[in-house]
């Protein structure tokens, strides 16, 4: 287990002093401050002025046993060794302290009586969800969803917006913007023999004559769509004249081992989104044949997808926008082996001994071929501690091969609320003006 990291909140110290003083008053006019001043509090962080100290502050009860802070503002993965609350003795306050990097924005929920199985975030959220709740201090929302074998579960978050938290300006709804169309697809693949749930959007004025449409795959599309609204942003986008109209279709990807099937570099799946996507789009939505004018989009395993797919097809597809890509995967990782076990009767397999034996599979993969016609955006967040390295990795090989891109690190996890602000950057970028 890793070490416990311990910061003082001035706040909390001084009423913790006020309350061994005696000081009757002190717990009241301490909640009663924070109902109208909201948390979490945020207070310089004398060491170093690029953070704050930032404290939740977690109301109790009775039978409150524990509170738990489940963020990534710790780490990644670990929602326990550093996100367990103290409580000030023979009071109903639950407290955490954290050191943030300004411009920050992440979100967090508050677990009360968590019952502290499992240190792993998705693990632990799964069995804890009906205790979890938004912080009542704090007005700011975000809704995720998660499903595993079966569960479907929703999680009310809070959001953190640090002091020069970079503002919202392509992804907030306008009503003075032309508002695009997006219709629901169920499309049937040869080659996968499944049906596959689609969504296209078209731009306001979609027409089927005149120039072609640039055009945009994203995937885990059905997640992007709820918890992301990227119609918002291509209509603020185009609106601006940031980037040229597109029509863009979003790839449901399952979830369990589905999701990993389709997205860890699985030739099949790439088939499907070259060979029989492509065509299909073309013909009935009059997007263009330049594989400049394409581009592939996904976060996590989507973003190694899409740079996989872009590495098989680049006479297809040559833009490549890359969201805290995991590219650490290789054929050999053990958990992805133990899961072949279960599930892989029906997957091809299409690596040999000696791919196992690979780390960072695609990563060799792209050094060892020659240099092709692609071009990337690539960013990860400061918080993200076990997709970091893996990225720095990818972000290397593109500059020892002398690949056109984009790096950014920015301020924030591994969430949609940060895919969400930087989407549009990636397609300016891209693709833009």
């Amino acid at each position: 287990m890793l070490r416990k990291k311990h910061f003082t909140s001035l706040i909390i110290s001084k009423l913790e002093q006020d309350l061994i003083g005696g000081k009757k008053s002190a717990l009241d006019e301490f909640w009663k401050k924070v109902e109208r001043t909201g948390a979490p509090i945020i207070e310089p962080f004398e060491v170093d002025e690029n953070y704050k100290l930032v404290t939740f502050v977690v109301p109790g009860a009775k039978e409150t046993k524990n509170a738990v802070i489940i963020t990534a503002l710790a780490n990644q993965d670990d929602v326990l060794t550093n996100n367990i609350c103290e409580r000030i003795e023979n009071t109903n306050i639950f407290y955490k302290t954290f050191k943030v990097l300004n411009g920050t924005r992440t979100i967090y929920t508050i677990s009360k009586n968590n019952n502290l199985r499992y240190n792993r975030f998705y693990d632990n959220i799964i069995l804890n969800w009906h205790t979890c709740s938004p912080d009542p201090f704090n007005s700011k929302k975000f809704y995720q969803r998660y499903r595993r074998e079966g569960q479907r579960i929703e999680i009310e978050y809070s959001v953190l917006e640090m002091p020069d938290t970079k503002p919202r300006i392509w992804t907030l709804k306008d009503d003075n913007v032309p508002s695009g169309k997006v219709e629901e697809i169920d499309f049937y693949s040869k080659i996968l023999n499944m049906n596959r749930k689609i969504w296209i959007y078209t731009p306001p004025n979609f027409t089927k004559t005149g120039k072609k449409y640039h055009f945009l795959v994203i995937f885990d599309g059905k997640a992007f769509l709820d918890f992301t609204h990227p119609p918002i942003m291509f209509d603020n986008l185009i609106a601006k004249n940031k980037i040229p109209p597109l029509v863009a279709v979003f790839i449901h990807n399952y979830s369990g081992f589905q999701r990993g099937k389709d997205l860890d570099c699985y030739p099949p799946f790439a088939d499907f989104i070259a060979k029989e996507l492509v065509s299909w789009a073309r013909e009935n939505y009059h997007i263009s044949s330049d594989p400049d004018e394409s581009v592939l989009m996904g976060s996590s395993s989507g973003a190694l997808a899409a740079a996989f797919i872009g590495y098989k097809y680049p006479e297809t597809f040559r833009k490549i926008l890359s969201q805290s890509g995991f590219y650490g995967w290789s054929p050999g990782n053990i958990f992805f082996q133990r899961l072949l076990n279960y599930y892989g009767k029906d997957y091809v397999r299409w690596w040999t001994k000696e791919d196992e034996k690979e780390n960072y599979w695609l990563i060799k993969q792209l050094l060892r071929s020659e240099k092709l016609p692609l071009k990337f955006y690539v960013n990860v967040g400061s918080l993200e501690t076990r997709t970091m390295p893996s990225v720095h990795r990818f972000r290397n090989m593109l500059q020892d091969k002398g690949y056109t891109h984009n790096y950014e690190e920015y301020p924030g996890g591994h969430e949609y609320i940060a895919w969400r602000e930087h989407l549009p950057e990636g397609l300016i970028y891209l693709i833009g003006s």
